[in-house]
């Protein structure tokens, strides 16, 4: 089969402006995005909030195009949250601009976080309302989604601010049975999944296997690797595959015996404040080439 690798350019926009991060990745080879619509949407001026909005949106696909750039999926932004006392909170305006946005790029498939209970669940009532919110909040997402014709791919996650304690069970939508839960009670095809590799190696979970618990939910991916857990530091460090502790070989073979015929997308952030512009296209090259050669030695 054809093997389709994309970048997110996410990472580069900490550092460089948008036309630099998008030249670097057209001379790095690459033909398709990860567009990280995320960025353009959360602060109160970003131009998803603006009257413009539009404009703007139609503006970036031609610059996409005459770049020719093809996005294969975009990233939404986590703008809401789970309150203490579970009161529920329809999805923000900017949602519906942001699905509107992915259509009109030419993507259908946009990833989102799940909103996530920054509180300790002491049991598993609680678990079960922070699923139950969830459900809500998606399904409330469907007419757009189908309106538009974008799936949302739900992506795993990690405790970032560790607010889980010992006695309390696993933070919820780090295993690959919480996210295959979720999708199954959601139930739309409008509703898939997103395995980010590097989440799950810091929730301590075994990549391969959450790739079979996915099962038909796996949608899109976030190739990305980093130390594991590691302490009370930056741990999300969105390194290039290799370049970390996960086993790469295993997780092709993986995607590979679960059917996975979808873009393998990277999603690399750390160093590259620090690298040259040559060095940053030299890094997506090899990082593109890496993940080629990884899903040919796996069989695809």
């Amino acid at each position: 089969m054809e093997i389709t690798v994309s970048t997110s350019v996410a990472g580069l926009l900490r550092t460089v402006s948008l036309p630099e991060a998008l030249d670097t990745i057209t001379r790095a080879g690459f033909q398709n995005v990860d567009f990280p619509l995320s960025v353009f949407s959360r602060p109160a001026d970003s131009p998803l909030k603006s009257d413009r909005w539009i404009s703007w949106v139609r503006a970036l696909g031609e610059d996409l195009n005459r770049r020719g750039l093809r996005v294969t999926q975009a990233h939404a932004s986590w703008e809401q949250a789970i309150g203490e006392d579970f009161s529920f909170e329809a999805p923000y305006p900017v949602y519906a601009r942001t699905i509107a946005a992915c259509r009109m790029l030419g993507c259908s498939k946009l990833v989102f976080h799940a909103p996530l209970y920054f509180f300790p669940t002491e049991d598993q009532a609680a678990r079960r309302r922070v699923t139950d919110w969830n459900i809500r909040w998606f399904t409330e997402l469907l007419p757009l989604l189908e309106e538009n014709g974008v799936t949302a791919c739900i992506e795993n996650t990690f405790d970032y601010r560790r607010v889980r304690r010992p006695q309390d069970p696993p933070f919820l939508y780090t295993s690959g049975a919480d996210m295959y839960e979720l999708a199954e009670g959601i139930h739309s095809p409008c509703v898939k999944l997103c395995l980010d590799t590097g989440h799950a190696n810091i929730a301590g979970q075994n990549v391969p296997r959450m790739i079979e618990d996915y099962g038909p939910y796996l949608e899109v991916l976030h190739l990305n690797d980093n130390l594991g857990l590691i302490g009370p530091v930056y741990e999300d460090l969105h390194l290039f595959p290799g370049h970390g502790t996960l086993p790469w070989g295993e997780i092709f073979k993986a995607l590979r015996n679960a059917g996975f015929s979808g873009v393998f997308n990277l999603e690399p952030v750390d160093s590259l404040s620090r690298s040259s512009p040559a060095l940053r296209v030299l890094q997506f090259e090899s990082a593109r080439k890496a993940v080629t050669l990884l899903a040919r030695e796996a069989g695809y």
